[in-house]
C-alpha cells in the first residue's frame, strides 16, 4: 500500500476501514479479504479497487451488501 498514491491510499484505507467493520475488528482477516480475488470485481482484489473513486466506492457499497446479507 504504501506505494500508492497518496488518494490512493486515502481510498484504500476506507475499504479496509469498512472492511474491518466488516470482519467484526479483525484487521488481519479484513487484509486478507481484500487481497484476495472476488467475481463481484470481476476477478480483481477489493484493495485494487481503490484506483478511482467510483471503483472504491463500489467496494464500499459491496462491504455494506455483505454486512446486511445481501451479496447478489
Amino acid at each position: 500500500m504504501s506505494n500508492l498514491p497518496p488518494d490512493q491510499r486515502a481510498r484504500y484505507s476506507e475499504v479496509l476501514d469498512a472492511a474491518t467493520r466488516l470482519f467484526g475488528g479483525d484487521l488481519d482477516a479484513a487484509r486478507r479479504w481484500m487481497s484476495g480475488p472476488l467475481k463481484a470485481f470481476g476477478g480483481k482484489a477489493p484493495e485494487a479497487m481503490v484506483t478511482t473513486r467510483l471503483e472504491t466506492d463500489t467496494a464500499i457499497e459491496y462491504v455494506r451488501r455483505l454486512e446486511h446479507g445481501f451479496v447478489a
